[in-house]
């Protein structure tokens, strides 16, 4: 549920949410269902441990997620205010980095490392997307979905980092914090379409 669209709200004058924005976001979440769907299948029906291997098919999977609000947040970026631009460059590189401990950890660790490293992620990009999203909210846009997405994302995140302490690792359970957060994102799109002036 990271930031990517939401994120163009980075200081109280920003203007509102632009088609542009609302197009990168049903994109992002219609990338972000197949992820979930494609995790869900990866991972299968037998739940690994976390002190054991991520199968290819998943760690594969589990990098390619961040890269998807990396994308996201460039293309936002691209288009958006030079106050608001800074914030989803920072988010981007957050989100690569991300990439980078997932590759180290999907590939090289265990699936505990792997729920850590995703959930250290979850609370980082959660957190901008929550104090944005509060920002543009205050300047009259309909952030509510990404107030929640943010939120979701940090408490979300710290129960990843919990669960790495566990027997069972859930990893199907990131497919799920994908979905929900796609929704969000869809439900943000659309309440910012209905507001835009006819």
């Amino acid at each position: 549920m990271p930031l990517s669209s939401a994120a163009d709200g980075a200081a109280p004058r920003v203007p509102m949410a632009s088609g542009m924005s609302q197009r990168i976001a049903v994109v992002r979440a219609g990338a972000a269902l197949i992820w979930a769907a494609a995790l869900v299948i990866a991972v299968g029906d037998e739940i690994p441990r976390t002190g054991s291997h991520v199968t290819f098919a998943a760690s594969a999977l589990v990098v390619l997620y961040p890269l998807i609000d990396v994308i996201a947040s460039l293309a936002e970026a691209r288009r958006a205010p030079d106050q608001s631009s800074g914030i989803l460059r920072a988010n981007a590189a957050i989100s690569l980095l991300a990439v980078v401990a997932l590759g180290a950890t999907a590939f090289g660790a265990d699936a505990g490392a792997v729920l850590v490293a995703f959930g250290v992620w979850a609370i980082a990009s959660g957190a901008i997307q929550f104090g944005v999203a509060i920002q543009r909210r205050r300047a009259g846009g309909r952030e509510l979905p990404m107030i929640l997405s943010g939120a979701l994302s940090a408490v979300v995140g710290v129960s990843f980092i919990a669960a790495s302490q566990a027997n069972d690792a859930h990893l199907a359970n990131l497919g799920g914090y994908a979905a929900f957060g796609a929704v969000l994102y869809l439900l943000w799109a659309t309440r910012s379409r209905a507001a835009m002036p006819r």
